[in-house]
């Protein structure tokens, strides 16, 4: 799966979570652009763990900022294989 595929499929579980109509995009900041409250950022990240079928640790996502940033540690985890 590609970078912008995996940005894709984040961002429509965000737009899922968020009840506000944003456009969102690869630079989308989870806390401060998104908007999300720490619970649902834990929620947001389960959806994505259940969704790519992957775990993450809490290593790679003390360098998780941006949906783009989410979307290379996907990669990272995945090794770049078809999900």
């Amino acid at each position: 799966m590609t970078h912008s595929k995996i940005v894709t499929r984040l961002i429509e579980l965000l737009e899922n979570l968020v009840s506000s109509v944003e456009d969102f995009d690869a630079e989308t900041g989870l806390v401060g652009d998104a908007g999300l409250e720490s619970i649902q950022v834990i929620e947001y990240l389960c959806e994505v763990e259940d969704d790519f079928d992957i775990v993450i640790d809490e290593e790679a996502l003390s360098y998780v900022n941006t949906v783009g940033d989410l979307a290379e540690t996907i990669l990272k985890i995945t090794d770049g294989k078809v999900l």
